[in-house]
Formats: structure tokens, sequence, C-alpha cells
């Protein structure tokens, strides 16, 4: 099979944050290892994710991922958070 024009994750990914409106969900059902690199770049793109078990039991390769595009915005410019407390 040829592999030359397959999408990387990271654009499909990228790109379904754009399409997704916020507090949009996404619903990814895989094999744990793709799941958990899938995971990061939703972190990343400051999703909302968890990881959780397939419905036959915890010993099932196969999980499930549950994505909500959360609603945030950038600091105004210029502008910065104290942490030091009075």
């Amino acid at each position: 099979m040829d592999f030359c024009y397959r999408c990387e994750m990271e654009d499909v990914l990228l790109e379904m944050d754009r399409i997704l409106r916020p507090e949009g969900s996404v619903i990814f059902r895989d094999d744990v290892d793709m799941l958990v690199k899938i995971k990061k770049i939703s972190d990343g793109l400051n999703w909302d994710s968890q990881i959780v078990d397939h419905e036959d039991g915890p010993h099932q390769r196969e999980k499930l991922l549950f994505a909500i595009k959360t609603y945030w915005t950038a600091p105004a410019e210029g502008r910065h958070e104290s942490t030091t407390s009075s």
C-alpha cells in the first residue's frame, strides 16, 4: 500500500480543531497506543480528553477517547498575571 499521500495525525486533528465549535465533542475508538498519541496532541490543543475502557472490559486493547474542545481565549497582549501573594 502506498502511504505517500497519507495525512499526518497532527494535520487531521488540527483540521478537526478548526471545524469543531467550542464545547464540541468527538469520540475516537482505536488501539490504546494510538489513543495515547491522539490524547497527547488533543491536550496540546487544549481539549478536555479522557481515555476509557472498552465495553467488553479493561483487558481489551481497544479503548475509547472522549474529547471536548474547550472554550478559551489567549491573554491580552502585555498583560501578565501576578503569582506573588500579598
